[in-house]
């Protein structure tokens, strides 16, 4: 057979290559068809000559020499022109000249690398990682050469430029909305397109542009904040928001502490039936501080979303939620007070993957979802009335955003002053609840707003205590605990095991429940601390030949001060000054 008898379908004389070419085409053709494999890769010139003048045909021919065996990966290999791979990397070396040339390249003290760049008096910083970072260099690249980067020439550059920054780079502290310098000064990134940021201390509050202020990055999901304007009210917040008076010096602590990122934050937990308005107050309150392009976002699959949202956010933001497992928790907690997860880097056996953070959180639902105790003691719980006189959510929103810049500034101003009270604040450690922060700025945010010293510490004690009680409410084990000790005055005594049956009685219809003793057994331990603040002891016996024994009580003396505590803490005294003997059980619980 000759090399005229082969035919390539779609392979004229009269289109395409060169005839002579296509002659020799067909001749490695039929070489390789004859069980010549590597004939194709002795003609690469004739084969790359072809494919420059007819591509069309050249796909047709890579088809015919694939079904023929040859393997056409190593043969594209092969043929990928060195003169191409030259130019790939001439590509990637201006890539990284053009980004040293408008680019300092810092790595903060994880490691992380960021460049940090000056342009037109406007200081920026962006995570090498980051879109934003990729789409600055290639922007400056088709500016620059008329011609957009290759892709394979954009991952050359960033590897080149994260080494540079990790290993040459200055070590920088690098922030994400908030930050406290080391002069006690803190700031608030505006996240606006010149990238002012504002400076808040004890005398008052500033915006600035570069120069002395710390380095703010950028996720792809953070908005800017308005300019603020100073000598507003925060209280016009009030016919926005749907917040009982009662709980309002709660939530203005909230936003005052979401500031301060050197302590650690609250969790702030509103809940109500429908029409409560929880949705809109969530989501007004959040864009006084930290606008996001998801405000509230829908409840998380899994812990690692709570990390992974946690690192590109300053809140985690959570709405309509009607269940928490402990593990989310656990992790709320964590993120709340300040820690880290670890997960093996995708596509890598040896790497890990390491996120730390601390972020305020904010949640909203139809029941108060937090029943593990350790979020329990730093939940702000804030239960919505339901709302009697209504506006269209497009007026309440208009007369929000007209109010806004003003209602950022009276924020700020709020801050200022309660940094200036702060020094002056003063509570028996022994009267400090867990967050103790977050109450000695609650205090001196209350006193900066005309109350009376220790008017916040009772508030939030009682509310505290109230919180215990909606919470086992809300856990199917501790409601069945509470409805069985009404009927059992003497308490139980027995196994586990026995108290499962013992509580099959009192057991809500529809709500999860242990299915084995183990179960029970945990459920018992989370529970022990809020039931001893509402009067019921649950003590672990240990191991018996018949299986782990609990005794649950309900001790008469504590009883007793409980009601006491809860009775103080609603009438607004100060705590130390009426429970008497009962002080050192408050000190214990508190």
């Amino acid at each position: 057979m000759s090399a005229k008898d082969i035919t390539i379908p779609g392979m004229d004389a009269d289109e395409g290559a060169d005839p002579s070419i296509q002659d020799q085409a067909r001749a490695i053709l039929e070489a390789a068809k004859a069980g010549d494999c590597g004939a194709p890769f002795g003609a690469l010139d004739t084969l790359k000559a072809f494919r420059d003048a007819d591509l069309p045909g050249w796909m047709r021919l890579r088809s015919e020499l694939k079904r023929a065996k040859v393997q056409v990966t190593e043969l594209d290999r092969a043929m990928r022109d060195t003169s191409e791979s030259a130019g790939a990397e001439a590509i990637a070396d201006a890539l990284v000249a053009l980004a040293r040339a408008h680019a300092e390249f810092v790595h903060d003290a994880d490691g992380e690398p960021y460049a940090v760049m000056h342009e037109e008096g406007i200081r920026r910083c962006l995570h090498l990682g980051s879109r934003a970072f990729v789409e600055w260099l290639s922007f400056k690249f088709y500016r620059d050469t008329d011609r957009a980067p290759a892709d394979q020439a954009l991952k050359t550059a960033l590897a080149t430029l994260t080494g540079q920054a990790k290993f040459d780079g200055k070590e920088a502290s690098v922030h994400l909305r908030v930050a406290k310098t080391e002069d006690g000064v803190y700031w608030l990134d505006l996240c606006d397109e010149e990238w002012r940021c504002v400076r808040i201390d004890r005398h008052g509050w500033s915006i600035h542009q570069g120069g002395d202020a710390p380095l703010f990055t950028r996720t792809g999901s953070m908005r800017a904040l308005p300019e603020p304007v100073g000598g507003g009210d925060i209280g016009a917040l009030w016919a926005l928001v749907n917040v009982p008076e009662a709980d309002r010096l709660h939530v203005l602590a909230f936003l005052v502490e979401a500031l301060r990122p050197d302590t650690p934050y609250p969790v702030l937990l509103m809940f109500g039936g429908q029409g409560t308005g929880k949705s809109s107050t969530h989501s007004m309150l959040r864009d006084l501080f930290d606008p996001n392009q998801v405000n509230l976002r829908a409840a998380p699959k899994t812990v690692e979303d709570m990390w992974v949202a946690a690192r590109g956010s300053h809140v985690v933001s959570y709405e309509n939620l009607s269940h928490l497992t402990p593990a989310q928790q656990d992790a709320l907690c964590t993120i709340a007070t300040g820690g880290g997860t670890a997960t093996r880097t995708l596509f890598t056996t040896a790497d890990e993957t390491v996120i730390q953070v601390k972020r305020p959180v904010m949640l909203n639902g139809i029941a108060a979802v937090v029943t593990a105790q350790d979020l329990i003691d730093r939940a702000v719980l804030l239960e919505l009335p339901t709302v009697t006189s209504r506006r269209t959510g497009g007026a309440i929103q208009a007369a929000f955003d007209a109010e806004r810049p003003r209602l950022v500034g009276a924020l700020l101003d709020l801050f200022s002053q309660a940094l200036a009270v702060l020094p002056s604040v003063e509570i028996d450690p022994a009267s400090l609840p867990r967050m103790a922060d977050f109450t000695l700025i609650g205090e001196a945010v209350a006193r900066a707003t005309g109350h009376a010293p220790g008017v916040f510490l009772a508030g939030y004690s009682a509310m505290r205590v109230e919180s215990v009680h909606r919470t086992i409410e809300a856990s199917p084990v501790g409601a069945a605990i509470v409805a069985m000790m009404e009927n059992l005055p003497q308490g139980f005594d027995g196994t586990v095991k026995d108290l499962m049956t013992a509580l099959a009685d009192y057991r809500p219809a529809g709500e999860s429940w242990p299915m084995s003793a183990k179960g029970m057994g945990d459920a018992l331990r989370r529970l022990a601390t809020s039931m001893k603040l509402i009067g019921i002891d649950i003590r672990d016996k240990g191991r018996t030949k018949h299986g782990y024994a609990v005794r649950i009580s309900r001790p008469g003396e504590l009883g007793v001060n409980m009601v006491n505590l809860v009775n103080v803490e609603k009438s607004g005294t100060p705590p130390e000054k009426k429970i008497g003997p009962g002080s050192d059980l408050r000190r214990e619980v508190l």
